[in-house]
């Protein structure tokens, strides 16, 4: 049996609370389905479709990396989109992180090569995905996002998680397998 893996950075609280508020009070609209506070998180690396059997080799490969890694200090950047064919597909929030997730996310990488996972060819840019655009939205109120000027916040992450995704036709829905404290 498999299960879709990845690994997250979780982000405290009371920050997911404060980006809620914050995308709120640039686009309400009931019609938006926002990525809800559960989903909110910064991925580290995604596995995919793995045996389940490697679950307790992948728990004791993250419980000795982030025992020796410190807590991630985060600033928010910016808004931003990714794009597909040059038509926004995802509304995101980036962050300024300290050199400590860097180390974090290259130890995670050199870890779980020896599980026959390939490192990311892409340069690492921590940040939260907030909206998968369907194309209904306002295209004007989805682009004040990127003059947003964001609070000058900083703060400190303390874990990481290992999650299971189950793809639905209501979408992805995430389930906590581990948390991992990062050292204090």
């Amino acid at each position: 049996m498999t299960n879709r893996l990845f690994i997250a950075l979780d982000l405290p609280e009371f920050i997911i609370d404060e980006i809620t508020e914050i995308r709120k009070s640039i686009y309400n609209d009931d019609s938006i389905r926002w990525e809800s506070k559960e989903k909110l998180h910064i991925t580290l690396k995604f596995l995919g479709d793995v045996d389940t059997g490697l679950i307790p080799e992948f728990s004791r490969t993250l419980e000795t990396v982030c025992s020796g890694s410190s807590g991630i200090e985060l600033k928010y950047k910016s808004f931003g989109y990714f794009y597909r064919n040059r038509i926004p597909k995802i509304l995101w929030l980036g962050f300024d992180y300290d050199d400590n997730l860097i180390n974090l996310n290259n130890t995670i990488n050199d870890s779980f090569e020896r599980f026959g996972f390939e490192r990311e060819k892409r340069k690492f840019k921590p940040h939260i995905t907030l909206l998968r655009i369907k194309g209904k939205e306002n295209r004007k109120k989805l682009d004040s996002f990127l003059d947003f000027e964001l609070p000058e916040r900083s703060f400190t992450c303390s874990s990481v998680t290992l999650f299971k995704s189950d793809l639905t036709p209501q979408g992805s829905v995430y389930t906590k397998i581990e948390k991992f404290k990062l050292k204090t």
